[in-house]
């Protein structure tokens, strides 16, 4: 997509006429997000030596209230909220990171994302078959799981050859996608200790085995700063290499003689925003009051895009679905899982 183009978007996106379109359902996943900080300052997600986060709390108002999704004047909110909230979010995360953190890292998460999004998307185009579903449901799967969830699936679908059931697809995939990045937000980080990571190392296997932005995010969330910090910085990696990803899946389909659309994925605008305050933030422009200030706000829009994720999951609508590509979606999850823990234990033993 040419940069003027993206750039319309961006207009069309933020015009007043959207914003009042989205103010809604806004308004509602704020609301639920505000309900879930209030309750957490006043200690009422501490039950003894047990902590609720106030994400989970969000994600379970959020399905509760799923029902209320259909509703039309919620759902450019949501929509909203779910997706450019979560982004600008993400995107003022940079203003706490300076690249001597990046530097700092090493070669562990930069490794561990170009292996879960190369190796990830070659496995869901080999495992298809054995579900009796098709090598280009494989890919957009794959690419979903490996790189960034349901913007990762709509950029594959617009570079893969369509067909009749190309929107069913695209829609199972998003809607999967979503459901299993929530189960295993709350799944992983109670691993920690059977697993023995440092907080490193969870954050580099949050970052590096979680589908998508929001739910990385939320994990995160849930071990502290430092865990958050590395999970965000190593699934950034993976959202930077969708491009690359997309490029390949498109000459893999053409290699094979299949049509591809003339269609190119947006690029990832908020990892560039996300760049930029990082870089004001390493040469000292963004004062430390400034610096939290915007932390708090961070923090508050992505819970807020938690709880448009979650009064967009149906678990209804999961179940009608038939079981060969929900065993596909799942099967990807753990593999994806698997590699990022071996890879982890392997890296460490050679130093990195």
């Amino acid at each position: 997509m040419r940069s003027s183009a993206v750039a319309v978007d961006l207009v069309r996106l933020w015009a007043p006429g959207n914003l009042r379109r989205a103010a809604p359902g806004v308004a509602l996943c704020a609301a639920i997000a505000a309900v879930a900080f209030i309750a957490d300052t006043r200690s009422l997600l501490r039950f003894g030596a047990v902590w609720v986060p106030p994400l989970i709390l969000t994600l379970v108002i959020g399905m509760a209230l799923q029902p209320l999704s259909a509703r039309p004047v919620l759902k450019p909110g949501l929509e909203f909220a779910g997706r450019t909230l979560l982004r600008v979010g993400v995107a003022l995360f940079g203003a706490r990171l300076t690249f001597g953190q990046l530097i700092d890292d090493g070669a562990m998460p930069i490794l561990i994302a170009l292996a879960a999004v190369g190796c990830t998307i070659a496995f869901g185009a080999w495992a298809a078959r054995f579900f009796g579903l098709s090598r280009d449901f494989g890919l957009l799967t794959g690419c979903a799981t490996g790189v960034c969830g349901a913007a990762a699936a709509m950029a594959a679908s617009a570079v893969l050859p369509k067909h009749e059931n190309s929107d069913r697809d695209l829609a199972f995939t998003v809607m999967g996608v979503n459901f299993l990045s929530t189960v295993v937000m709350v799944l992983y980080p109670p691993l920690r200790e059977m697993l023995g990571y440092s907080l490193f190392e969870m954050g580099v296997f949050l970052g590096g085995a979680i589908h998508d932005v929001a739910q990385v995010a939320g994990a995160g969330q849930t071990m502290g700063d430092k865990v958050l910090s590395d999970a965000i910085i190593t699934k950034l990696l993976r959202v930077a290499f969708l491009l690359p990803a997309i490029a390949g899946i498109a000459w893999w389909v053409s290699r094979g003689g299949g049509p591809v659309s003339d269609a190119r994925p947006a690029p990832p605008i908020f990892l560039f925003g996300f760049l930029a305050l990082a870089a004001l933030n390493s040469v000292g422009v963004v004062p430390p009051a400034v610096q939290s200030a915007v932390t708090q706000v961070s923090s508050f829009l992505i819970i807020t895009a938690i709880a448009a994720l979650g009064m967009k999951t149906s678990l209804l609508a999961l179940a009608r679905i038939g079981m060969g590509p929900v065993l596909l979606l799942i099967t990807e999850t753990v593999f994806i899982g698997l590699l990022v823990i071996g890879l982890i234990y392997g890296l460490r033993a050679v130093g990195l």
